[in-house]
């Protein structure tokens, strides 16, 4: 089994990779590629159940183990880059959610006055 730095510093790599890829998807949201946004979504699934492992594996190793100064500052790092991680996700969905939004009010405006097009409130 893996030591507890290995594992850590594994994390920290996807989550900056991930990070990466967030940073693309929020190009591609404000270029409004959708493609782009297809594929970004595509890469966060697989690097999320690779986190998913890993975040396994650590807690394997982490039970009944001290923490030493590397793995402590491994540990910082990786709060660190979830809390980007996580503001960065918060400006995507609301620029999908304003992308959706302007997408409504442009057929809205195509429609015929008093016609209500049915859409699907969903939480982007």
């Amino acid at each position: 089994m893996r030591e507890l730095a290995e594992v850590l510093q594994a994390e920290l790599d996807v989550v900056q990779e991930l990070l990466g890829v967030c940073r693309q998807e929020q190009d591609a949201l404000v270029a409004d590629d959708i493609e782009a946004i297809r594929a970004a979504a595509g890469r966060k699934g697989e690097l999320s159940r690779r986190l998913a492992v890993l975040e396994e594996e650590r807690q394997q190793v982490v039970a009944g183990r001290p923490g030493t100064e590397e793995t402590e500052k491994l540990r910082s790092l990786l709060k660190q880059a979830v809390r980007e991680l996580q503001e960065v996700n918060e400006t995507n969905r609301l620029l999908a959610r304003q992308s959706l939004a302007y997408v409504q009010k442009m057929l809205a405006s195509l429609l015929p006055e008093g016609f209500t097009p049915a859409f699907m409130d969903r939480l982007v």
